[in-house]
């Protein structure tokens, strides 16, 4: 019984390659390709911080769980105010989180490469989003509902702890910078009021630099 893989059978004959033959070189060829995309994701996923405790047959059971998501550059991934429902990983391109001020003003508060994640609490709870965010590239992302991840909560605990361990250590970082920030973001509003933190008067009402 000849093999088959459903594909374009061309004539090999000259080359010394019977039909059985040639469809079993096609087959395992084609096995092979399908192997290649499959795995393609585990090791991009290895490469996330969030990740980077799964081992990989424990990223090959968490990849089926995941979205990916196509988004176009200037396209909105989700706004200021919607319900929180997911993390998002990076795979490609480039995401910008911003905060509306006033009007149509909005400050850039951090951009995201490949290998980040953001929307984290939104695995916990459905408070509105803090922020916007939205593609600045053509970008790849793979999406974990919240729903999902407590499904790994319950069947899978130890993949659920691990993920837990590096979120909670990536939220430190993630303080620990804003607070840099905010510090940084209240001396700058005291010394344009003319406020020196070193006691002395500032001319003009601005410490030189």
């Amino acid at each position: 019984m000849g093999l088959s893989c459903q594909q374009p059978f061309p004539d090999f004959e000259g080359m010394g390659l019977g039909r059985d033959q040639f469809a079993f070189r096609g087959c395992a060829s084609y096995i092979v390709g399908l192997i290649s995309l499959m795995v393609k994701v585990p090791e991009f996923l290895d490469t996330v911080v969030l990740f980077q405790d799964l081992d990989a047959q424990t990223l090959s059971t968490l990849m089926p769980l995941l979205i990916p998501k196509k988004i176009k550059a200037g396209e909105m991934i989700f706004r200021e105010l919607d319900d929180s429902d997911a993390l998002y990983v990076v795979e490609q391109g480039q995401v910008v989180v911003s905060k509306h001020v006033s009007g149509e003003v909005e400050i850039v508060l951090t951009r995201f490469y490949p290998g980040d994640f953001f929307g984290e609490m939104g695995l916990f709870d459905s408070a509105p989003r803090s922020a916007s965010a939205h593609a600045e590239l053509d970008t790849i992302l793979w999406r974990l509902d919240r729903e999902v991840f407590h499904q790994i909560l319950s069947n899978y605990p130890e993949i659920a702890a691990r993920i837990c361990y590096r979120l909670v250590t990536v939220f430190i970082q993630r303080l620990r910078a804003t607070n840099d920030q905010a510090r940084e973001a209240i001396r700058w509003g005291l010394e344009a009021t003319g406020y020196s933190l070193s006691g002395d008067p500032t001319p003009f009402g601005r410490k030189s630099t």
